[in-house]
């Protein structure tokens, strides 16, 4: 049994990238809304929206475990991640819409609010 200090760690931790995952999620739609290309802040718009992308759906998932091994949360969290961008990758090209700053929206609208709830009650 994991002491209560391990404990207090963990919910630290996860709470720090709940809140961080937060931020990136936000600071990627805000330049996608200001449609930053090109230059520095390009590569700083590309590496926070993958970011986001691949572990935010899951952290968002993951944060419903209960004392869950560090190892599963982050396995857990990329699986989640990469199937949820690549099924709305699938749905743009199959439909023919291709809109990826209205998926990055999307997604951050579903996976923000409770990566929020994550932030405040960590597991």
């Amino acid at each position: 049994m994991p002491s209560s200090a391990e404990l207090t760690r963990a919910r630290v931790a996860r709470r720090a990238v709940a809140i961080l995952l937060v931020v990136a999620g936000v600071v990627a739609c805000a330049m996608a809304a200001l449609d930053v290309a090109g230059g520095p802040l390009g590569q700083v718009r590309l590496v926070v929206t993958l970011g986001f992308l691949l572990l935010g759906p899951g952290w968002a998932a993951a944060g419903f475990l209960r004392r869950a091994p560090a190892a599963h949360v982050w396995l857990l969290t990329v699986g989640v991640g990469m199937a949820t961008t690549l099924l709305i990758g699938q749905i743009m090209v199959m439909t023919g819409a291709w809109a990826p700053a209205g998926a990055l929206y999307l997604t951050a609208a579903l996976s923000v609010p409770f990566l929020l709830r994550h932030a405040v009650v960590a597991q």
